[in-house]
This record gives C-alpha cells, sequence and structure tokens, in this order.
C-alpha cells in the first residue's frame, strides 16, 4: 500500500486535498471553458459541488486512486491522480488545471513529478493518458510527457 506523499516540483507542491481547498477548487472548476472537456464537471459548478468534489477525493483509496492537489503560490489550482491497476502495474493519468494556468508547463510540470512517483511506488510498467481530440493544449501535455 502507498503511503500518501506530498512532492515538489520546481514551481509546485503536490499534495494530498485538504478540506479547506474547497473555495480554490470551486474558484478553477467553476470555469465554463476548464470544465468543456470534461464532462464529469457539471455545470454551474455550485459551492455544493466543490465541497462533494473535496470530499469525495480526500475519501478515495490512496493505493488505487491517488489525487493530489496541485498548489502553486500557496493556491489550489488543479489536480494530477493515477488510476491504478496493481496486477497489470499500470496506470491511467489524469489532469486538471484551471485556466488561468493554461499555457505554463504547469500541467506537464505536474504529471511529470506524479509519473516519476508513481513508477518508483508502484513499479508501473506502462501509464496511459486520453484526451479529447478537440483539446489541443492537452494534446500537447501528453506530448511533452511522451
Amino acid at each position: 500500500m502507498a503511503a500518501r506523499t506530498e512532492l515538489h516540483s520546481e514551481r509546485l507542491i503536490l499534495r494530498q486535498f485538504q478540506t479547506d481547498d474547497v473555495a480554490d477548487a470551486l474558484a478553477y472548476r467553476s470555469d465554463e471553458e476548464f470544465a468543456r472537456f470534461l464532462s464529469h464537471i457539471p455545470l454551474p459548478f455550485t459551492r455544493q459541488d466543490s465541497e462533494a468534489f473535496v470530499k469525495r477525493i480526500m475519501s478515495e483509496p490512496w493505493d488505487q486512486s491517488p489525487t493530489f492537489a496541485v498548489v502553486l503560490d500557496g493556491k489550489l489550482i488543479g489536480t494530477v491522480n493515477l488510476e491504478v491497476n496493481s496486477d497489470t502495474r499500470t496506470a491511467m493519468l489524469g489532469y486538471a488545471i484551471g485556466r488561468p494556468w493554461w499555457g505554463q508547463g504547469i500541467a506537464t510540470e505536474a504529471a511529470q513529478a506524479v509519473i516519476t512517483w508513481g513508477i518508483e511506488t508502484y513499479r508501473l510498467a506502462r501509464i496511459w493518458a486520453s484526451t479529447d481530440v478537440r483539446h489541443v493544449k492537452s494534446q500537447r501535455v501528453l506530448e511533452k510527457l511522451g
């Protein structure tokens, strides 16, 4: 079982979610352009939705579904997660960064830190991800990650 952990990259802190992340999550997840390619995010995204999101993330089993809060300058701006299949030593990578921080390499930086951690922690042989074909910025993140 993987222990909850905190990761640090050049600009970011990647940590587990906390109950006081509700307001920051609401701020970036309520943006319609942010949610455009993420059909699982309700619109409008309300405070109640944000509370439920944070509660759900905090309750998920870390050894199967670690979800990191991406923190820049003390502010929650997104998530990076793995959906781990220990039997096959594979994981699906997910990432979502608030729109004000798009185009700054943050998604790539955060995802790379989690990929490195995931490979070491779970001895992963394969990590995969997918994105909407219309989401060019997300495609670019995947290209940079290789």
